[in-house]
């Protein structure tokens, strides 16, 4: 009888007789090692890669609530200053908190379409989380009507940046400015009381700090002083010259505040139509006069010297720059429009040429004051104040006549803006799309 063939048992199989579909694929040895070692190399270089790439890259760990940003607006114009100036924070992704002071008897009460400070107040809450904080404003005490102190009696309230001691570092700014760039780096800087830039286009030595940056460190203490040099009226000299705040602070601070580069963090807009810009560049000044002026070491030391002075650039000084100031005394600020007489004799003379043909520094200059100019209509929904009369505001400042330009009360035509929709408004263009 025979035994039944079991199915499990393992059969003997002549070679090449195994059908097709038995036949099983196999990688020599050989080329399995390699392809071991391949993938083995793939994934060192992926790990290594990785893992180098991300300790070049700085990882931001700041706690930037800790820190905030203080503007302050005491009529319509400053407070779509200041606005604009949260606008910019936000396009350029600053983290920091944001604070707006403003008079303690305006309401957030949108009444009509024209209703322009509280629908400002609104969108500067919901759209740019600005931190709203109504409050008597600060002016020099007993010289709010002289009719010369014009809007310079209440700069004092950004002061008011001092009572913050809720942050470890607050940056005040003034409003009649372009922000290019965030300016959440100097909350870093190393311990100090305050840290400003010097008004660098002071005709005299020392040149003082400008208080349109500051980086302070909030203090009540600091904050009692000011306040009671306010309520004491000023000095002299402070109201003589309409500079109630840099005054101020230069008294206090003078001699113990960090300094920080004009260059560039306080760009005029003037400097773009001066000739002469050594003074912005921080180039060396000239060697003083020797009794030997002949003396071939001297003569290389001077050579030394000027082949180290920086060339303006205009292009390179906009695009390096974090804010521009508006100063171009006596055209008026960028919110009332140009008499004509005045943008012909006030523009960038390219060079002394006057050529039809716009420079780079008269294309970024007009491109600045344009730029305002937009941005205030398009976010504030406010036009530009009429041009007035150049004759009527050229004679103002050295004379001491008062400038009808001077301040911010001048009344602008508003826009109808529908508070339903303009947080869905199209974006507005950088101050670097001009």
């Amino acid at each position: 009888m025979r035994r039944k063939r079991s199915l499990s048992l393992p059969r003997y199989v002549t070679p090449g007789s195994a059908p097709e579909s038995a036949r099983s694929f196999s990688w020599p040895r050989r080329s399995r090692i390699l392809a071991l070692a391949g993938i083995c190399l793939l994934y060192w270089f992926f790990f290594t890669g990785n893992h180098n790439k991300n300790k070049n890259v700085a990882v931001d760990t700041t706690d930037y609530s800790h820190f905030a940003y203080s503007l302050y607006a005491t009529d319509s114009a400053t407070l779509c200053h200041a606005v604009l100036v949260f606008d910019a924070l936000e396009r350029l992704g600053s983290k920091a908190d944001r604070v707006l002071w403003y008079p303690n008897y305006w309401d957030t009460v949108v009444t009509n379409s024209k209703d322009r400070d509280s629908q400002l107040l609104v969108m500067a809450r919901d759209r740019y989380r600005v931190r709203l904080r109504p409050e008597k404003l600060l002016s020099v005490g007993g010289r709010g009507k002289d009719a010369w102190t014009g809007t310079w009696d209440k700069s004092v309230t950004k002061f008011l940046a001092f009572t913050l001691t809720s942050y470890n570092r607050v940056i005040a700014l003034d409003s009649d400015i372009t922000l290019l760039s965030s300016l959440d780096h100097l909350f870093l800087l190393p311990p100090t009381h305050i840290a400003m830039p010097r008004a660098y286009w002071w005709p005299t030595q020392p040149q003082p700090l400008t208080s349109l940056l500051m980086v302070l460190q909030p203090s009540m203490r600091e904050f009692e002083y000011f306040k009671s040099v306010i309520d004491n009226g000023g000095s002299q000299e402070a109201v003589a010259s309409r500079r109630f705040d840099m005054e101020m602070v230069n008294e206090r601070f003078g001699g113990s505040a960090m300094v920080l580069p004009q260059r560039p963090y306080a760009l005029l807009t003037g400097e773009f139509r001066t000739h002469d810009h050594a003074a912005y560049l921080g180039s060396p000044p000239s060697l003083p006069s020797s009794p030997s002026p002949s003396s071939p070491s001297n003569a290389n030391a001077e050579s030394e010297v000027q082949s180290k002075s920086e060339v303006w650039d205009a292009d390179k000084m906009y695009s390096e720059a974090k804010l521009v100031h508006f100063s171009d005394w006596p055209l008026p600020k960028p919110w009332i429009m140009w008499p004509h007489e005045g943008l012909v004799e006030m523009q960038p003379d390219c060079g002394g040429s006057h050529s039809e043909t716009p420079c780079a520094e008269r294309r970024i200059w007009k491109g600045l004051y344009e730029d305002f100019r937009r941005r205030r209509k398009d976010v504030c929904r406010l036009l530009s104040v009429p041009a007035p009369e150049w004759g009527r505001i050229k004679g103002g400042g050295s004379t001491g006549s008062r400038n009808e330009t001077e301040g911010t009360h001048h009344e602008a035509e508003k826009v109808d803006m529908d508070m339903k929709t303009e947080g869905k408004e199209g974006g507005v263009k950088g101050p670097h799309d001009i």
